[in-house]
């Protein structure tokens, strides 16, 4: 990017760079033609349309309510059949000074005799300008799709003080319903719905929908390798600890990710998940991969990903337990057998 000569070696640094240098000149895409077509508000009203449908849901918007911010959103979610009261969920989507700058969902409080819980969407995507609306990436479409799916795991969970956060819930599966939705972003149906060219008013069109599968997969053994050199040095550092940080990240970095650790660096110093709930448990992001993948594979991508008898026993077998009984014994209900690979492994096309 500096106009530096190759020195023969792939350096942290450069990953970003020559991943997206290979997305464009090999496969064609350009992610500021593509986010043309993802404006946010169609992104956001498409995807609550389909959670809607899918789940058996509706959900209704409040027009006045106590906010923190004039950006903030607030809805109740009711079951479609019964109208039964089943929760309410902010959204508040755009930075600001002084925000958390992450994509997150806050579980502001639980289901008891007396309420019904209540959830917030933090994310900060791009603001709307003086030329065109907010739009998204697609990487950020499927940011979206994959918040949201922790909001409905939380307010579809059934039963007081059952939740789907800290102890509640397995860490190691929590991101699985939201990783298998991700999946929803890449179906030309799905995408006929949250798409819609901010001028032209046209969906996204197959040409570069093709060229997007093409890529899906592009540095995909990297990225893997990232989130194993992740889980690793979070498992290490709470098992056996060394005394020497520093000595431990030089180690596990190349061995591991086959990228070397620059000098100094050390991303304990931001690692922000070992904080929050993740500590010793990292590796469920990519364990969670493997049941999402064998989810979505066994039923929806056979049975159709709108198909509302599906979605209503994934909303009923995976979702209403939250974190009660076992998660495995809820999955094989689901799944009509004990969770498998194989799935996992196809679509990272390892096998």
């Amino acid at each position: 990017a500096r106009g530096e000569g190759y020195d023969g070696k792939l350096h942290a640094w450069d990953v970003s760079f020559y991943d997206q240098l290979l997305n464009t000149n090999k496969y064609g895409v350009d992610q500021n033609e593509i986010k043309e077509y993802f404006p946010l508000h169609k992104v956001v009203d498409g995807t609550l349309e389909i959670y809607q449908e899918l789940l058996g849901l509706v959900f209704t918007e409040a027009t006045a309510f106590e906010k923190w911010h004039d950006d903030v959103r607030l809805f109740s979610v009711r079951d479609g059949a019964s109208g039964e009261l089943i929760g309410h969920f902010y959204l508040d989507l755009h930075p600001r000074d002084g925000k958390y700058t992450h994509a997150a969902i806050f579980h502001l409080s639980k289901r008891t005799p007396e309420q019904v819980p209540v959830d917030c969407m933090l994310c900060n995507m791009n603001p709307p300008t003086a030329e065109s609306p907010a739009l998204l990436q697609h990487a950020e479409v499927e940011t979206f799709f994959h918040e949201f799916g922790h909001i409905m795991h939380s307010l579809c969970a059934e039963g007081d003080y059952n939740m789907t956060h800290l102890a509640k819930c397995p860490r190691d599966f929590v991101e699985a319903p939201s990783q298998m939705l991700e999946n929803w972003c890449w179906q030309p149906e799905i995408l006929a719905r949250l798409s819609s060219h901010y001028k032209t008013k046209q969906p996204l069109p197959q040409d570069l929908l093709d060229k997007l599968i093409a890529a899906k997969n592009v540095n995909v053994a990297l990225f893997t390798l990232r989130q194993v050199y992740l889980a690793t040095l979070d498992m290490q550092i709470h098992t056996e600890p060394p005394e020497d940080l520093q000595a431990l990240v030089d180690k596990l970095r190349p061995e591991i990710s086959l990228l070397e650790n620059p000098p100094g660096m050390n991303m304990l110093r931001a690692f922000g998940h070992l904080m929050n709930q993740y500590a010793a448990a990292y590796h469920g992001y990519l364990w969670s991969e493997v049941l999402s993948a064998d989810m979505f594979h066994t039923r929806f991508e056979k049975e159709g990903v709108m198909n509302t008898k599906t979605g209503m026993d994934y909303r009923k077998m995976v979702l209403a337990p939250g974190g009660v009984g076992s998660i495995m014994d809820h999955l094989t209900t689901f799944l009509g057998r004990p969770p498998q690979q194989e799935a996992f492994l196809r679509s990272r096309q390892i096998i």
